[in-house]
């Protein structure tokens, strides 16, 4: 008969050869944290809003196509000019609209080039009889707006290469704008008026071409018709 002690080791063995083990609790793959639940939450509302955001984004207009003939007729009066003038650029017969307008801003902007070496140069004519101190104004009014013309249409060249068609308009239309002015001082000196008549009234037309032109830009022709 087994004495109280072994009974006691016995019991203690079995407890221990038989007793079952704690299970480790398995992490579940599947459980997700509120942190993971957020993203999904965010990656879902980008993918939702990507198409929105595609349909509602702006599109450039198409720019007009013009042939060299068709866009001299926008010009009206000017037409017999502006075909002359666009035809002297071999360039221009096969440009679109922003190229007919580059070559018309281009010439605007040599001719009044040309105006303000002229000014230059009379400014300094002692042949010009009675040239008074308004007449001296004047031309130094003029030579300073014929400069800034030059500089504002070749601004205007410039925004025409990097698309900024509605600033080209905007600096075509001040360059004239300085021409006009420089007409306009001429009634202080009445009897020297016809001084740069003509080349004033040749730059203010080659604007007007170039104006109008660069306008066209955005205007299709089948949507005039």
């Amino acid at each position: 008969m087994p004495s109280r002690v072994q009974r006691e080791q016995h019991h203690r063995s079995r407890s221990l050869i038989g007793g079952k083990p704690k299970k480790e609790k398995k992490n579940d793959g599947m459980a997700s944290s509120p942190y993971h639940a957020a993203v999904g939450v965010a990656v879902l509302a980008i993918l939702l809003a990507a198409p929105a955001a595609e349909a509602g984004a702006p599109t450039a207009a198409p720019l007009a196509t013009y042939s060299l003939e068709d866009a001299c007729k926008k010009t009206g009066p000017h037409y017999g000019l502006c075909i002359a003038t666009l035809s002297a650029d071999r360039s221009a017969k096969s440009s679109d609209t922003v190229g007919l307008a580059r070559v018309a801003v281009l010439a605007a902007q040599k001719n009044a080039s040309e105006t303000a070496t002229y000014l230059s140069s009379i400014y300094d004519d002692d042949s010009i009889e009675k040239k008074t101190v308004q007449l001296q104004q004047c031309l130094e009014d003029c030579s300073e707006r014929y400069e800034a013309a030059v500089e504002q249409l070749t601004d205007a060249t410039v925004a025409l290469d990097t698309g900024g068609y509605e600033e080209a308009m905007a600096l075509v239309a001040a360059g004239q704008a300085e021409v006009k002015m420089c007409q306009r001082g001429f009634k202080a000196v009445p009897q020297h008026r016809n001084i740069l008549t003509l080349r004033n009234r040749e730059v203010d037309q080659l604007c007007s071409i170039a104006f109008t032109i660069t306008k066209l830009i955005r205007v299709s022709p089948s949507a005039e018709e």
